[in-house]
C-alpha cells in the first residue's frame, strides 16, 4: 500500500550541490541587487552606476566561478565580490574626512547597504519566481496558476466570486468560485516550490535546514510556510 501523505516542499529538495550551469546568467538575474548594493556603499549616483556596470561587464567578459564557493551561500560570495569592488573605488577616491573605520562601517551587518542587498535580492528572487510561474502556465495545457495567483495578489480584498469572474473573462471560459479557490491553493503551492528551488541553487549544501534558514533570512517564509 502506498503512502498517500504528500511530501512537504522541503522534503522534496535534493541535498547535493546544485551546479549553476551558466554562472554569468545567474549573476545577471540579480543585477538589480548588485546595483542597489553598490549605490548604498558608493552613494554618489554617477559613481555607483559606473562601478556596478564595470563589475557586471567584468563578469560578462571574464566569467564567474561558483566553484570558488566552498561553503555557505552564493549570495554571500557574490556580495563579497561586489563589496570589494565598491570599497576599492572609495579607497581610491575618498576624501581625507573618510577614515578606514568609517569606510568599513558602511558594509557592516544591519547597515543600510546590507539591508539594501537583502531587500533587493528578495525582490529579484520573487521576480524570477513569477517569471517561472508564468512560463509554467504557458507551457502547460489548461494551466492558470500564474493568472490565478496574480489576480489574488493584486486584488486581495476581492471575493472568490469576483476573482473567478475576472479569471473567466481572461481565459474565455466559466470558472466557479470553488474552482478558483482550488486553483489558488495549487498555484500557491507551486509558487512555494519555485521559491525553494531558486533558493536551493544558491546554497552549497542545500539541506532542508539550510534552505529553511535562508527563507527566514530573506523574509520569504510567509510565501512557503503553509507548505513546509
Amino acid at each position: 500500500m502506498t503512502n498517500a501523505t504528500p511530501k512537504s516542499v522541503l522534503e522534496q529538495i535534493s541535498t547535493c550541490w546544485p551546479m549553476i550551469h551558466n554562472p554569468v546568467q545567474f549573476v545577471m538575474r540579480y543585477a538589480r541587487a548588485i546595483q542597489k548594493y553598490v549605490a548604498a556603499i558608493v552613494r554618489n549616483p554617477h559613481d555607483s552606476e559606473e562601478v556596478a556596470q564595470d563589475f557586471l561587464v567584468q563578469v560578462f567578459d571574464k566569467g564567474f566561478c561558483p566553484e570558488n564557493v566552498s561553503r555557505g551561500r552564493f549570495r554571500d560570495y557574490l556580495k563579497s565580490a561586489v563589496r570589494y569592488v565598491a570599497i576599492s573605488h572609495l579607497r581610491k577616491r575618498r576624501s581625507s574626512e573618510l577614515s578606514e573605520e568609517m569606510l568599513m562601517s558602511i558594509v557592516q551587518p544591519d547597515s543600510d547597504a546590507d539591508r539594501a542587498w537583502s531587500s533587493e535580492w528578495h525582490d529579484c528572487l520573487l521576480e524570477r519566481v513569477w517569471q517561472s510561474l508564468e512560463l509554467h502556465q504557458q507551457q502547460t495545457a489548461d494551466n492558470v496558476f500564474h493568472s490565478v495567483l496574480r489576480l489574488h495578489t493584486e486584488n486581495s480584498a476581492a471575493s472568490s466570486e469576483e476573482l473567478a469572474a475576472r479569471l473567466s473573462e481572461q481565459i474565455g471560459r466559466t470558472v466557479r468560485a470553488d474552482a478558483f479557490r482550488q486553483q489558488l491553493r495549487r498555484a500557491r503551492k507551486h509558487f512555494a516550490k519555485l521559491i525553494v528551488a531558486e533558493v536551493q541553487q544558491t546554497l552549497q549544501n542545500p539541506t532542508a535546514e539550510a534552505v529553511e534558514q535562508e527563507l527566514f533570512d530573506l523574509d520569504l517564509m510567509p510565501f512557503v510556510r503553509e507548505f513546509l
